[in-house]
């Protein structure tokens, strides 16, 4: 996507062609920037040979593992820019409904809660992805290539507040019955994870503590994008 003020490359699940195509554009003075999500980070696409292969669902689909981890690495080089979500709070009668035919099955993942856990887990506990880094994919980043930068994804004089306290040590299991999400199934459902936010803040109120809401009030407010800030960690490249 170009909208003036760079190139945005989104849903890269490729491992190989995607990302090595951003210091090219670069080179050509074009401002580019990448976004991967979880599932295409973590599963690959031995989930299809299951009993429930209509449940991973979703465009573009699952890869090999080696495509997968070939992407993973790029988590390292600074050629992945963001990690997103991408999702798609479907439930299992949804995905149900049309699983004979891809062409009309609901398309997309549900993964919002679990989009911090599982990212942690593979990569920072799992494959020594420094925690700085973990950062910069999730929260700086995200608001430097949305304009939001330094009123979020940074902790400083003025900014938002809005903060996750983690504890990185938390092992856990996945299960749908656990989560707060508006569905009755995970693509990660059984994971064993290592690390999980206990605390959160927005705004600095804290609104959930120890795994519980503690403050029912809606706090969610529409933010306008900005000017994508160019700064060195966004336009950093592979050595």
């Amino acid at each position: 996507m170009h909208d003036g003020r760079g190139v945005r490359r989104h849903h890269h699940d490729r491992g190989i062609r995607h990302p090595t195509a951003r210091p090219g554009t670069r080179r050509r003075g074009v401002p580019a920037f990448t976004e991967s999500v979880a599932h295409h980070l973590v599963l690959d696409d031995g989930n299809y040979d299951g009993p429930t292969p209509e449940r991973f669902v979703y465009c573009p689909p699952l890869r090999s593992r080696q495509a997968v981890d070939a992407l993973g690495r790029h988590m390292f080089t600074g050629e992945i820019t963001t990690i997103g979500s991408d999702h798609c709070c479907y439930d299992v009668a949804q995905k149900e409904s049309r699983r004979t035919d891809v062409r009309a099955m609901p398309n997309g993942l549900p993964g919002v809660e679990t989009r911090l856990p599982v990212i942690f887990s593979e990569y920072v506990a799992g494959a020594g992805l420094p925690a700085t880094r973990f950062v910069e994919l999730t929260a700086a980043n995200p608001a430097r290539t949305n304009g939001l930068y330094p009123r979020k994804g940074t902790l400083m004089p003025g900014s938002d507040a809005d903060i996750a306290i983690w504890d990185p040590a938390a092992r856990w299991r996945v299960s749908a019955g656990d989560l707060q999400m508006a569905t009755d199934y995970t693509p990660y459902e059984g994971m064993t994870l290592t690390g999980r936010p206990r605390t959160v803040l927005v705004g600095g109120r804290v609104v959930v503590h120890d795994g519980l809401l503690a403050d029912p009030v809606p706090r969610g407010r529409h933010l306008p994008a900005g000017p994508i800030s160019l700064t060195p960690a966004l336009g950093r490249t592979a050595p």
